[in-house]
């Protein structure tokens, strides 16, 4: 008996969390929504890029997926592009800066691994 007690509050707890979970939208004013799609992304992020060019300007993808190899996976959409550093165990020191705390740590814990 006491188990469907509490076996019943759960689901009436559940559900009533359920339905207090809302969406919530925030108030955007019409200057600011007329952003979307010159400097800002459809989703309201900033297009362009940093100064140091380590995050580039977005751009939309292409709408067609790509080629698809032998094994039916997507080719890489960004083969072409060239890697302008790889942060390792051994250089993470180099490119602190490039990391959040808990990125650098995880190279301190795990170096031959991370």
């Amino acid at each position: 008996m006491k188990m469907k007690i509490t076996k019943g509050l759960l689901q009436v707890g559940v559900l009533g969390l359920s339905l207090l979970a809302t969406s919530v939208m925030a108030a955007v004013s019409d200057a600011e929504a007329a952003k979307l799609g010159t400097t800002l992304t459809p989703m309201g992020a900033e297009k362009a890029g940093n100064a140091a060019n380590t995050i580039p300007a977005w751009s939309p993808m292409p709408t067609n997926a790509g080629a698809v190899d032998d094994k039916g996976f997507l080719a890489n959409p960004y083969a072409s592009e060239k890697a302008q550093f790889t942060i390792t165990a051994q250089n993470v020191d180099q490119y602190k800066d490039k990391l959040a705390p808990g990125q650098y740590a995880m190279f301190k814990r795990y170096p031959d691994t991370y």
